[in-house]
């Protein structure tokens, strides 16, 4: 399975945040669509950074008073891994884990469409072995054959 099959379930959809915004207005953008990431972009429009629910939160406890008035950009992460719409899930899986990163952007010839997470992976391959096991039971009892 690819990248490009998740996307066809869940949509293109990318929320993102400009990174002169302060944490105060993520808060409310993650709070509003029930996310946990943000794609934060530059004033030209390109990806500057990520920032997500557990940044926010480390802010919080190293700064509770000054915490929601912290410019993203001074809080977000920096280096941004991104994968493309041809790449296997089992590859991004991997390069989620090893990099300790829950979301990537799936960049198509220097064009985002969309963003994937690794419960949008989890869940795929459950799926995936969900049907694989019905065949193998309807093969199994002779249903099919």
């Amino acid at each position: 399975m690819k990248v490009k099959d998740i996307l066809k379930q869940k949509g293109p959809e990318v929320f993102t945040i400009g990174e002169d915004k302060t944490l105060a207005d993520a808060v409310k953008v993650l709070s509003a669509n029930n996310i946990g990431v943000l794609l934060v972009l530059s004033s030209q429009g390109k990806i500057s950074g990520i920032v997500s629910e557990r940044d926010i939160i480390r802010t919080l406890a190293a700064d509770p008073v000054n915490c929601l008035s912290k410019k993203v950009k001074d809080v977000m992460t920096k280096e941004v891994i991104v994968v493309e719409p041809e790449d296997d899930l089992e590859y991004v899986e991997k390069v989620m884990t090893i990099n300790r990163c829950r979301h990537v952007p799936v960049i198509n010839e220097k064009v985002l469409i969309g963003l994937i997470s690794i419960g949008d992976i989890v869940k795929s391959m459950l799926k995936e072995t969900e049907i694989e096991n019905k065949y193998l039971k309807d093969y199994i009892s002779g249903v099919i054959g």
